[in-house]
């Protein structure tokens, strides 16, 4: 079976950690554009790098095709290295690329002409999105047609799916897979603590995420004010990730009295994350929904329930689906239900190791790589 992943330039070891175990029984080629964001030296799979130069080459020798694609395009930037794919995909028997990216589109169009099946990855989890976007809706129509078979990552995800009219023989729930050695329970790194300023004895809340307000971020500045105001000492909430929103959360800090309390990690590489779980006493996800938005799953909080760090997070989008009853689930932006339960946590070291051990098991049962892998690759099998 030859298989094609085509992500934009999206490709990462995170995004692809559950195809490696199915190297041994697929021939799985990457397809990596020449400005992908992400380092791609540990990706365990057979590499093909796409480059512009060759995709002007391959274009000029089809001047009427290039001429439809990209000048009488509706809109600019609708394909990803068309000609190239074109060129490269033959004989493959599958290929695979995620929601409305601009591959996806190329992909569908090539589809017929190559022979492959088109299977797509979904995240969307709210209906109808596309319909507010003239060039998302343009390139929804193109795509949504020519898909053989979607693998949603949730089960609310399928549900809309359903109910933008996608027949149910067309779908199948994979969720998302995480390697369960590398994120696993350990000892708190004493070196990380140090490099970061974090005193000795303190209890760490870790958020890991983009510094964005559809995140919630600036409720984690409310929850450590009013933990201060309450005469609670010790506590340090570590932050790892970029984003717009950091300079508003150092002003919120800086009005609230908090600068004691907030450590920024600013970007940690996807190696170091599972020493940084293993640094937190808590993990917290405050993120809330917006009309074109909602968690369309929230790795991180199964990165930390697989590292054994109790989570707090809310109600919105796919993460009841993802918690279970494996951490505490609040009210989407009610900053005063974080801080209540942070204490909770903090005072109630029981609780705490029960929320823990409840994370990595249903960690360990239901976002493993390795059954993650096993269950695509019969699903593969199945349809091919």
């Amino acid at each position: 079976m030859k298989i094609g992943i085509v992500l934009d330039n999206k490709i990462s070891k995170w995004a692809l950690q559950r195809f490696e175990p199915l190297k041994e029984t697929c021939d799985i080629t990457v397809f990596v554009g020449e400005r992908n964001d992400y380092d791609v030296s540990a990706i365990g799979l057979k590499k093909k790098f796409l480059s512009k130069k060759e995709e002007i080459s391959l274009a000029l020798r089809d001047p009427v095709t290039a001429f439809n694609r990209f000048v009488k395009a509706p809109y600019k930037k609708m394909d990803f290295y068309y000609f190239s794919l074109r060129k490269h995909l033959k004989g493959f028997d599958a290929v695979y690329s995620c929601d409305l990216m601009r591959s996806a589109y190329s992909l569908a169009s090539l589809k017929e002409m190559l022979g492959f099946k088109l299977f797509l990855f979904w995240w969307e989890n709210v209906p109808y999105r596309a319909a507010l976007d003239d060039k998302s809706s343009f390139q929804k129509k193109s795509i949504m047609k020519n898909v053989d078979y979607f693998f949603p990552f949730t089960k609310h995800a399928k549900e809309n799916l359903l109910m933008e009219g996608v027949r149910e023989d067309k779908i199948k729930v994979v969720y998302p897979g995480l390697d369960m050695q590398r994120f696993s329970p350990g000892e708190k790194p004493g070196s990380l603590s140090a490099k970061n300023r974090i005193p000795e004895g303190s209890f760490v809340i870790l958020y890991v995420g983009k510094l964005v307000s559809w995140k919630g971020v600036h409720n984690l500045v409310y929850a450590a004010r009013i933990l201060k105001m309450k005469g609670i000492k010790n506590f340090v909430f570590a932050v790892a990730g970029r984003g717009a929103q950091k300079n508003n959360m150092l002003k919120l800090i800086a009005e609230t009295g908090t600068e004691e309390n907030f450590r920024f990690l600013d970007f940690i590489s996807y190696d170091e994350m599972p020493e940084v779980y293993r640094m937190a006493d808590l993990f917290v996800l405050p993120s809330y929904p917006t009309m074109t938005w909602q968690e369309q799953f929230g790795m991180v909080i199964v990165e930390a329930m697989a590292s054994g760090i109790p989570v707090i997070s809310t109600n919105t989008g796919t993460i009841p689906e993802v918690m279970g009853d494996a951490g505490i689930i609040i009210p989407p932006g009610d900053y005063n239900a974080l801080a209540g339960s942070i204490i909770k946590l903090m005072n109630d070291e029981p609780l705490r190791k029960e929320l823990s051990g409840k994370g990595r098991e249903r960690a360990l049962e239901l976002f493993s790589s390795n059954k993650k892998s096993e269950e695509l690759n019969a699903a593969l099998k199945e349809i091919l």
